[in-house]
């Protein structure tokens, strides 16, 4: 990239890593195409976007799970990233790539697209209950960092661990686990790190709330990302408890999916358009001036 360009991603991605210090939490809701972010770009107090890997993917009609290709991934990610004026982080799952100098080329692919933070995790594609071992997702994640490194662009690097996503081991021994593997990849150069589906969804709130402090005391200092969930804690006790970062993951994509299936059923079912009424909460001339308006921010 150009030396103007690259001074403009070098001021972005220090701005997205600020984000991470505070105040506050930071919520990331994540998009899906150029349109959703665009959308979500104009939402009061969104400072960033994440992308959901599983909405991108159902976009080209394929389930999560790396089985979108990089190629459309990238194409993807290039016109969201266009649409809008904020810093964007792209799931880059498990890496796109079986050693890690491969997952440092996609990376850097990212890097070029606009991206100014990656997710990375250690669980396997294809395979619900393993993941890589931490020595290796370790690698893979100081390979992200010196693929950055080489580029002069500070990205995020947020390494993810699916030891309560995919629910590996006993529950007694699972916080334990994470805090091995998150110190690993910390260690490794990641700036963040992201436990999806911790502390659980039947977890009492004031234990889902020792446990939480509990992991921030443990992470000494490296910034923590939860995964939004009706039952984690409210964003200001998040915030009191240490939590930097907070992601939508692919729930937006799954509201709205549901809302476009529920309504449909409604409308077939009783034969009255009522059940397409809530449409109006974003009205065709709103939702022409927000695509209009996309990338010329």
């Amino acid at each position: 990239m150009d030396s103007e360009l690259l001074v403009t991603r070098q001021a972005m991605a220090r701005r997205f890593a600020g984000m991470h210090a505070g105040p506050g939490v930071l919520v990331l809701p994540n998009a899906w195409d150029a349109g959703s972010a665009a959308l979500l770009a104009r939402v009061p107090m969104v400072r960033a976007l994440g992308t959901t890997s599983a909405g991108m993917a159902a976009g080209y009609g394929l389930p999560d799970g790396e089985l979108l290709s990089l190629d459309q991934l990238l194409a993807a990610i290039t016109q969201l990233i266009r649409a809008v004026a904020l810093p964007v982080t792209v799931d880059l799952e498990a890496g796109y790539g079986s050693t890690s100098d491969e997952v440092a080329d996609s990376v850097a692919s990212v890097i070029d697209a606009g991206a100014v933070g990656v997710n990375l995790e250690d669980g396997l594609p294809g395979q619900p209950n393993q993941l890589r071992s931490e020595e290796e997702h370790a690698a893979r994640i100081a390979a992200a960092r010196s693929a950055a490194g080489q580029l002069g662009v500070p990205i995020v690097v947020n390494a993810r661990t699916d030891v309560y996503w995919r629910r590996i081991g006993r529950p007694d021994c699972r916080l334990a686990h994470a805090v091995y593997r998150l110190r690993s990849y910390a260690e490794a150069g990641a700036d963040c790190v992201f436990v999806p589906g911790f502390p659980g969804p039947d977890v009492p709130d004031q234990q889902a709330r020792d446990l939480i402090a509990e992991l921030v005391g443990e992470l000494a200092g490296t910034p923590l990302n939860l995964l939004a969930d009706p039952s984690l804690p409210p964003v200001d006790v998040l915030a009191e408890l240490g939590v930097c970062r907070l992601s939508t993951g692919s729930r937006l994509y799954r509201l709205g999916m549901a809302a476009v299936r529920d309504a449909a059923a409604d409308l077939l079912t009783t034969g009255q358009s009522a059940a397409l009424a809530a449409a109006e909460n974003l009205s065709y001339a709103e939702l022409l001036d927000v695509l209009s308006t996309a990338g010329t921010s």
